[in-house]
């Protein structure tokens, strides 16, 4: 058996200094191997990429890599192209002189950097090499799980949560590999690009010699192993014997959760500390969606490095730069009543690693799509401010808030007729470009881009705190109007209700992040802003009801309710609880009280689900029973006509 160079340390160097020069050093570190340069300005015989389109090189490695810092920085570069690099390889970045890295253009994120940059110790001794052909015990323990899944009980999925470098998605192609020559049939794969899969579908094509391979797909016999996008999967819903799911915390919530309802054998993988978010973050949220409707899943967590050894100092260096194994703080022996509320001064919170550590990692539980640039958006990003609840020294809530707002007079016209959009103006260009009122770009706005609370600590009213401490020190700041834009979900509307902010316009398309359509909702501070917000709340209210049978016909039916529920009741006439009467009792069809219904339906607060969905989206009555869990056009029926009798008899 040989040592397999995979479980050495990566050698990495930081090079310093002028660019000509420390391009120059990196070719002779090199000594004619070849390498990967990830530049703007690679040189001419060297393959390279640039650092925007890095992430097509996911899924697989390379022996040694050069980044080249020196023009800028893309912190989720930075993470993808640490991850490539094999064990054994070599790992060069390339930088600006330290002393002088981050300061024209003033940079906190960069000084940060240069500052671990400059206390980073050259590599040690790497441990002694050993024998790693097969499987590690940890990715065995997955194979095995994913026989169960695919064997044993329906609807116990399985979920594999580790770092990049430690075999998970490898243990799912072999897992893959070893089910379809035992006969499984039509194994699926997904994931947020097919690109991401490659070392999957490697690992099954090493099971099967005979077998037929291709770009995403894996083929013996009549059976195969092919990659399906989520989006496809979730619209033509092809049969599967099992289906695995890569990267899953790069696939918005409601898409997940809706493979889970059609797939019974299932499992998923998701990065813990990764570039484009936090499978601990994702975990929180998917494990409650879990619970719920496959109470018997099974997580499985994988510690050791397969792709390099354990105590690499790349791996090191680059968690510690990017904050990427950060975590809230502790959270016991917290009283709620003695918190205190500051607002943080961004040059200390650069300077204090345990602080900006402890906020990071809170903002990644709450938020589990948080990326390395996001590090770089809270130190550097203008107009912004960071508000947070303290106890002691440990964060128990956060608020990220951008100044908004009064535009230059120069600028209404063309934002009005939708040919400007001011960077860093999304609240007063929304009010006035797609909603009609121009009064907005004069006014003074926050807008509350971020808000967390300690996982341990949710619904304590912390946020509800961090809310209202905004708002009393608003004027101060010259603020007329509060509002953020979030995606909808019926939680989160009642809980910016609840703190008084009121819904101004929904979002046509769902955002590829979370999946939900982005609301815009906002609280009134000045009387200018109140007069705003009345006229806007009112002109929503006038859209939403008949929104909800075009762009939002399939909008889930109780957002649409909670959104409906501030509306003043319209006056129902005799004759329109006649008509109702009629329907109810069963002699009137459907069709001849349908404007009496609509009627109920947009007066109601709050209003029963088959209402949203038959009376105002318009679905069909099998879509209508098929939503409610009904076994058809008659029981949902049924249940209409009950509905109404029930606001009769209240009425």
């Amino acid at each position: 058996m040989t040592v397999s160079p995979r479980r050495l340390w990566r050698d990495f160097h930081i090079i310093s200094g002028p660019a000509a020069q420390c391009r120059q050093q990196a070719r002779a570190l090199l000594a004619g191997q070849t390498a990967l340069w990830v530049s703007t300005q690679p040189p001419d015989d060297a393959p390279s990429v640039s650092p925007q389109k890095i992430k097509a090189y996911l899924g697989q490695d390379v022996n040694h890599l050069v980044f080249d810092a020196l023009d800028d920085l893309d912190p989720d570069a930075l993470a993808v192209a640490a991850g490539l690099v094999r064990g054994g390889g070599r790992f060069l970045l390339l930088t600006p002189e330290l002393a002088h890295w981050g300061r024209q253009p003033q940079s906190r994120f960069f000084q940060r950097l240069a500052r671990l940059c400059g206390r980073q110790a050259p590599p040690g001794t790497p441990p002694a090499t050993y024998a790693a052909d097969g499987l590690t015990p940890e990715q065995a323990r997955v194979v095995q799980a994913l026989h169960s899944v695919a064997r044993g009980h329906r609807n116990r999925p399985l979920v594999v949560i580790a770092d990049r470098g430690r075999g998970k998605s490898s243990a799912f192609g072999v897992a893959a590999g070893q089910l379809l020559a035992q006969g499984l049939e039509n194994i699926l794969v997904t994931a947020p690009r097919l690109d991401a899969v490659g070392s999957l579908f490697e690992h099954a094509a090493k099971e099967l010699p005979e077998a037929e391979c291709g770009r995403g797909h894996v083929r013996l016999g009549g059976r195969r192993i092919r990659f399906v996008a989520p989006d496809e999967l979730l619209e033509n819903r092809p049969a599967a014997g099992l289906l695995l799911v890569d990267e899953a915390a790069g696939i918005p919530l409601p898409m997940l959760e809706e493979l889970l309802r059609s797939y019974h054998r299932i499992a998923f993988t998701t990065t813990v500390h990764g570039y484009e978010g936090s499978g601990r973050g994702f975990s929180l949220r998917f494990a409650r969606v879990l619970d719920e409707l496959r109470p018997r899943w099974k997580k499985l967590q994988m510690h050791e490095p397969v792709r390099w050894a354990p105590g690499d100092p790349l791996e090191a260096f680059i968690f510690q730069a990017l904050l990427l194994d950060a975590e809230p703080g502790a959270a016991e022996d917290i009283d709620i009543n003695a918190l205190e509320f500051v607002a943080v001064n961004r040059d200390e919170l650069a300077r204090d690693d345990t602080q900006l550590s402890q906020l990071f990692g809170l903002l990644v539980d709450a938020h589990y799509r948080t990326t390395p640039t996001d590090l770089k958006h809270l130190l550097d990003a203008p107009n912004l401010r960071i508000h947070l609840a303290r106890s002691g020294n440990s964060i128990v809530g956060a608020l990220l808030v951008a100044s908004e707002g009064q535009l230059p007079a120069a600028l209404h016209a063309g934002v009005l007729a939708g040919r400007r959009r001011p960077k860093g103006q999304l609240l007063p260009t929304a009010l006035a470009a797609h909603c009609g009122f121009p009064q907005a770009l004069g006014l003074g706005w926050e807008r509350i881009m971020r808000i967390a609370v300690h996982p341990k600590l949710q619904g304590r009213g912390i946020g509800s705190r961090l809310l209202t401490e905004l708002a009393e020190g608003a004027s101060e700041r010259a603020v007329d109007m509060l509002g953020s834009s979030f995606g909808a979900t019926p939680a989160l509307v009642d809980f910016w209700r609840r703190n008084d902010y009121a819904p101004a316009r929904l979002g046509q398309r769902r955002e590829a992040s979370s999946g939900a359509h982005a609301i815009i909702m906002l609280r009134a501070l000045s009387p200018a802003a109140t007069a705003l917000q009345k006229e806007a709340a009112a002109a929503f209210q006038e859209q939403f009801p008949l929104q909800l049978a075009e762009p939002f016909r399939h909008l889930d039916p109780a957002l649409a309710g909670r959104l409906l529920g501030d509306r003043k009741k319209l006056a129902m006439d005799d004759r329109t609880k006649r008509s109702l009467a009629a329907f109810a009792a069963g002699q009137r069809q459907y069709i001849d009280a349908l404007a009496a219904l609509h009627r109920l339906a947009r007066a109601t607060a709050d209003p029963h689900p088959v209402l949203v969905l038959k009376v105002l989206q318009g679905r069909s009555w099998q879509e209508t029973a098929a939503v409610l869990g009904l076994a058809g056009k008659k029981p949902a029926m049924e249940l209409l006509r009950a509905v109404v009798g029930r606001w009769l008899e209240n009425a």
